[in-house]
């Protein structure tokens, strides 16, 4: 699972950058999650919330960022897209993926930050702040955890030996999966799912209709960790992905892209 011990040689100052960001949110992040009681918690759609914890988190990582002089551009879950002069460039930014976990103290949350060129991610952060672990790539550099362990897929290449997390995908492939003796997880944090794929941990990420935000970053991780990525952008903007540790394994999942 884990190799030599290097960073990441392109795009060091990015990197820097947002795990600075990424931090400074993680210490609020730990603190209100010890405090879920005093959170204030708003409903935007069917199991869809945000609270003031994201709103802080989301701040600081922004401000921090543009601290720094990259000029580039944003696209946040909470604050929408904030263009500036290099609308090329754009940072992709979840302060917490899994926040229904995090509002019920599930310790199941990431902060998630990327940055695209174009529409290329080449630069991946996330953030376990429970766990204290830091997943991070760049492109053609690999994919590293906590600055020591470099990450690799597992060698998992049977469906039926995987490990498969899942979001918001119909019961039919749920049940299809689990007749071809799947092991299943139904997480609610996409971004942590992909940098556990990239860890070896799970063999099969899929999610439905999702955000950039949730997958930018993990895309990133798990190219530079050797594994596969298949996705497409569906009429609402939003996008289904199927990240696998083995080509074998991408046509072996009963959920086609």
């Amino acid at each position: 699972m884990i190799g030599s011990s290097f960073e990441p040689k392109s795009y060091t100052a990015e990197l820097f950058a947002m795990k600075k960001a990424a931090n400074r949110a993680a210490m609020g992040l730990v603190r209100d999650f010890g405090e879920l009681e005093k959170l204030q918690v708003s409903r935007k759609g069917v199991g869809d919330y945000v609270t003031s914890a994201d709103i802080r988190a989301e701040k600081k990582i922004m401000d921090t960022l543009s601290g720094f002089d990259f000029k580039y551009s944003f696209l946040s879950e909470e604050a929408g897209v904030k263009e500036t002069e290099d609308k090329y460039h754009k940072w992709i930014i979840d302060p917490i993926d899994g926040t229904n976990n995090f509002r019920r103290g599930i310790p199941y949350f990431c902060t998630s930050i990327a940055l695209i060129d174009n529409v290329t991610s080449v630069v991946g952060l996330i953030l376990d702040p429970i766990r204290g672990s830091c997943y991070k790539a760049a492109a053609n550099s690999g994919a590293f955890v906590d600055g020591r362990n470099r990450l690799r897929v597992s060698k998992v290449n049977s469906i039926r030996e995987a490990l498969v997390a899942y979001n918001n995908i119909s019961y039919d492939i749920v049940g299809k999966m689990s007749d071809a003796k799947a092991i299943l997880r139904k997480t609610g944090s996409v971004a942590l799912d992909l940098a556990f794929l990239a860890a070896g941990k799970y063999d099969v990420v899929i999610a439905h209709e999702v955000s950039l935000w949730d997958i930018a970053a993990g895309i990133v991780l798990i190219r530079e960790a050797g594994g596969f990525v298949r996705y497409k952008v569906l009429p609402n903007d939003k996008y289904d992905l199927i990240a696998t540790s083995s080509f074998k394994l991408l046509n072996q999942v009963p959920f086609k892209i």
